[in-house]
């Protein structure tokens, strides 16, 4: 008799669609899940934690606008997963997306957003989710600017995404999950509740990370509730809820999970609200967890990644590039000095760039091929591939699209511009977006 293959515990799904539309005009060219950082496509970084979690298949679901160029970057992938690409239309919503693949998963099943940085270990949240046996356990982490200063930036312009969310002191139970862009006028928590968890503390600033593990239940839930279309402001909220919904419809559906009917099979009968456990885990202190999800965001990604390790204290970057590496001897042997001065905590590709006479580099990431005249300043920058910087440019918290042009004695100041833009010699700009699409001040 032929013996069929052991079923994982769990698998993966990448969420890999996003459009970027907050990161314009860096998307333009190239899909968000492929910008670099630290000169690594973001993509890589979420690969990299499932394959350290030992995670053996990886089910990538994209847009079809970008689907091409992620399909070309996975058949290049010589990681350990076996990855499949999966192209669902555009503007599909993350529920939506799941119920697209829905046959595919076959057991319990871990999502990721492909914007996301972290050194957490996927196993112990894992072990999380096993040790309560929960409906979903997912990641919270303390909100955090990432690289936008509030003071300077309006409010309206900047919301972290954050929403009411009740926790259960001693267990990091999820027993309140209210999307803040539901809440009009007054938030507001049911007596009921309050009364059967006195522990429960309600949180206003913490960011759901979009790193979910999911019992496989959900994915039945999500099938029958087809109205349902985002895993963080529908889907969540949902399974939250029902931990306490005693209704008959709600009953029918605990029915569904083994755990239910095996419990009510108990001698001993169980508390109702305990059937069903949504969980959070939150990581320890002196761990990280970033979204790079806007411009902003972008930027300090850039900035930080090349002091930040994996879960296993392994550095994200380990190649700084030939031009970093050689301001580390040039400090102690002054007469291997080049005659340009790269910061030794800037990141610089390793083929094909030139750095003229007398010009500066300092926490940038330079790309491959790069060139870049004399006498520039550079500066908490991001220069992607094929970028050409002509002299005496200064260049300060910018970033620059591939195939760029930045022509001489032109000074930008936290500024975007976009793939194969030319930016005229002299100009003088501080906040401003250069796109061939149009020019956004």
């Amino acid at each position: 008799m032929e013996q069929r293959p052991a079923k994982p515990e769990f698998q993966a799904i990448l969420l890999a669609g996003g459009a970027g539309s907050r990161m314009s005009p860096l998307q333009e060219k190239v899909a968000k899940c492929l910008l670099p950082v630290g000169n690594r496509p973001l993509i890589s970084y979420q690969l990299d934690m499932l394959e350290k979690a030992g995670l053996k298949e990886c089910l990538v679901v994209t847009t079809k606008h970008i689907s091409q160029q992620v399909s070309l970057y996975f058949e290049k992938y010589e990681g350990k997963m076996r990855c499949s690409v999966h192209v669902v239309a555009d503007h599909t919503g993350t529920a939506e997306a799941l119920r697209h693949i829905a046959e595919r998963i076959v057991t319990d099943f871990i999502v990721v957003s492909a914007d996301v940085i972290t050194d957490v270990k996927l196993l112990v949240m894992a072990d999380t989710h096993r040790s309560h046996d929960a409906l979903v356990t997912f990641m919270l982490t303390e909100s955090s600017q990432q690289g936008v200063d509030e003071k300077k930036k309006p409010a309206a312009t900047y919301k972290p995404e954050c929403n009411f969310i009740g926790l259960e002191d001693r267990t990091s139970r999820v027993l309140l999950y209210t999307p803040k862009a539901y809440v009009k006028e007054m938030f507001r928590v049911s007596k009921r509740l309050l009364q059967r968890h006195s522990s429960m503390r309600v949180h206003s600033r913490m960011e759901d990370s979009h790193i979910y593990i999911f019992s496989h239940n959900v994915i039945k839930i999500i099938m029958e509730e087809k109205n349902l279309s985002s895993l963080q402001n529908e889907v969540l909220p949902l399974l939250v809820k029902m931990q306490f919904d005693d209704s008959k419809d709600s009953k029918e559906k605990k029915k569904q999970f083994t755990q239910i009917a095996a419990l009510e099979m108990s001698s001993v009968p169980p508390k109702t609200n305990n059937l069903v456990s949504c969980m959070a885990y939150l990581p320890e202190g002196g761990q990280f967890c970033m979204r790079v999800n806007t411009v902003a965001a972008f930027k300090y990604a850039n900035r930080e990644i090349g002091s930040l390790s994996d879960s296993d204290g392994k550095v994200l970057i380990s190649q700084r590039g030939p031009f970093a590496d050689q301001a580390v001897r040039s400090k102690k042997d002054k007469s291997a000095r080049p005659p340009f001065n790269v910061g030794k905590d800037c990141i610089v590709g390793i083929s094909g760039v030139q750095i003229g006479n007398k010009s500066t580099l300092k926490k940038s990431v330079i790309g491959n091929y790069c060139k870049i005249g004399a006498k520039c300043r550079i500066s908490n920058c991001v220069l992607m591939d094929h970028v050409t910087i002509e002299d005496q440019v200064t260049l300060t918290d910018t970033v620059v699209c591939s195939n760029a042009h930045i022509q001489k004695n032109s000074s930008l100041d936290n500024c975007e511009v976009g793939s194969n833009f030319t930016v005229e010699a002299k100009t003088k700009s501080k906040k401003e977006k250069f796109s061939n699409e149009s020019i956004l001040a």
